[in-house]
């Protein structure tokens, strides 16, 4: 039996939403890609303005709540965008905030979203993981993901120094 359930975000709680996983998202570009504090803010604030011309009501993309269904609280929020014309959905962001995890409301927010996207008529769901995030590794593929493709690279700031 499913312990969350999946609401609609307001705007207010979008903003919030958005406060609470862009810092991680960043330390995780300034880690990946090594790039200073101020270029990895600068990478997502313009891939979010690409990405979310119109904010929350960007067409396409979903921001929703996770809810328990015991003591109805928010324990979390999932970024979703849902490709109609391609079939496809793409999970940007599924976050449970940290004193709520190792109760199994992420597998139960992703199991949702993973029928939500087979409801609206997709034959896929992505999504993308850094490979520093241990949790979410060991997560997807026990809930069917697998993997599809690699992206590395290979720090040259000192090299470049050099030349």
């Amino acid at each position: 039996m499913l312990s969350v359930a999946l609401e609609p975000m307001t705007d207010a709680q979008f903003g919030e939403f958005i406060e609470v996983i862009v810092p991680p998202y960043v330390a995780e570009r300034v880690q990946a890609d090594h790039l200073s504090p101020e270029d990895a803010q600068r990478f997502v604030r313009d891939q979010q303005d690409r990405l979310l011309p119109d904010g929350r009501q960007t067409p396409g993309h979903q921001f929703l709540r996770i809810v328990t269904l015991d003591i109805p609280q928010c324990v979390g929020g999932v970024w979703l965008e849902i490709d109609s014309e391609n079939k496809q959905g793409f999970l940007y962001n599924l976050t449970v905030f940290p004193q709520y995890r190792r109760r199994r409301y992420g597998s139960d927010a992703l199991a949702l979203v993973a029928e939500l996207v087979r409801r609206a008529g997709c034959g896929t769901l992505g999504l993308n993981v850094f490979a520093t995030n241990a949790a979410a590794v060991a997560l997807y593929p026990k809930m069917g993901f697998s993997k599809v493709s690699s992206y590395m690279n290979k720090k040259l700031c000192e090299l470049a120094r050099h030349a």
